[in-house]
């Protein structure tokens, strides 16, 4: 018996190693050549907790095998960093030309009160207390009796702004608000999603930056999806593989829609003229093919400018660090602020950029 549970624990241990390098690797390859790798990147934190778990066992018992996770938590270490940072790095000296960057995805300003407590106004508060020289938004809805577009220009004594859909009703999408010109902007047609990708060329002092504001495809989990997650019943096990099966299936299918929405995204960032900060809801984890694609030479603000843990995602996904702000390598950033103030399905994040 002892023999077989030995054998039993050095499989499992190979296994959750094997699956943590094979998260580690996902990032370079797009889930729409190889769909089921995406899966691994998402549990890529859990991995770590769980090879980290063996290898404690095997120190602490002496058990042979230590190696196993050892050798793939080292191999992924440089991951880690991606859901906690280490760094909490600050510019030292006085800032030249600071930007305050926001970034929020406010879920409509809860237009349809799904917080059941109508927690606009409570959003708005919190992009007014923030002060940020630009905001940029994610679901943005605006119309009148609901005037949210107006309210924030006015609070932030906005010189110019972008939102990207306009109709008879109001305004509706991605949106970016500045308190400094606007000398140009534009659209980025993705293909895949309603909400267009804006960018705005800022101009402050003698700098220019652009600045996008980015919502990558949704996995669209419903209501008896959050549910499920959070009352898994152990008693039905056809109930938990059909809730399994459906949450996998729209993570995969969401996964192949981000890939071809980056694959437009990413030559459009590379060729901008002017320095860029990309800001927005990705719709994905660090360990993705996605972030690994948008990041590429770009920094990432909470890694270079924060310490602890960063998720983004206020509801039933732990560890879920889906918002970001990039920007050029040449620049710097310091007090990343991850605000948690759950009235949307996100946190804000907030940060200055010297430029």
């Amino acid at each position: 018996m002892k023999k077989l549970l030995f054998k039993s624990g050095v499989f499992l241990n190979w296994l959750f190693a094997v699956l943590l390098i094979i998260a580690d690797l996902s990032v370079f390859i797009s889930p729409d050549t190889v769909p089921y790798l995406a899966l691994t990147g998402l549990f890529f934190p859990f991995l770590v907790i769980i090879n980290f778990l063996f290898l404690i066992f095997r120190i602490f018992y002496k058990k042979p095998h230590f190696f196993i996770s050892l050798v793939a938590l080292l191999l992924s270490w440089y991951r880690i960093d991606d859901y906690y940072s280490f760094r909490n790095k600050q510019v030292i000296s006085a800032p030249v030309n600071p930007l305050k960057i926001m970034s929020y995805n406010v879920r409509m300003f809860d237009l349809y009160n799904w917080t059941g407590n109508h927690a606009g106004n409570n959003m708005f508060d919190v992009i007014a207390n923030e002060h940020a020289d630009v905001i940029c938004l994610q679901e943005f809805y605006s119309r009148k009796g609901f005037d949210f577009q107006s309210k924030i220009i006015k609070a932030q004594k906005s010189k110019d702004y972008i939102i990207s859909s306009k109709n008879k009703t109001g305004y509706s999408g991605n949106a970016i608000f500045s308190k400094y010109p606007i000398i140009s902007s534009g659209f980025v047609d993705v293909g895949t999603t309603k909400q267009k990708c804006i960018y705005a060329d800022i101009v402050k002092q003698r700098d220019t930056v652009r600045v996008y504001s980015i919502h990558l495809a949704s996995i669209h989990l419903s209501n008896n999806d959050y549910e499920f997650m959070q009352n898994i019943n152990d008693n039905n096990k056809d109930k938990n593989i059909e809730g399994v099966k459906g949450i996998g299936s729209k993570f995969l299918d969401a996964s192949q829609i981000r890939a071809r929405e980056v694959e437009t995204l990413v030559p459009h960032i590379a060729s901008s003229p002017y320095p860029v900060i990309v800001c927005g809801d990705f719709n994905d984890p660090p360990v993705s093919f996605t972030y690994h694609s948008l990041k590429s030479d770009l920094k990432d603000a909470f890694q270079e400018s924060s310490i602890g843990i960063g998720h983004t995602y206020a509801k039933s996904l732990p560890l879920f660090r889906i918002d970001f702000i990039l920007y050029d390598k040449k620049m710097t950033s310091k007090a990343f602020n991850r605000i948690r103030k759950n009235y949307s399905d996100h946190y804000p994040i907030s940060c200055e950029i010297e430029l």
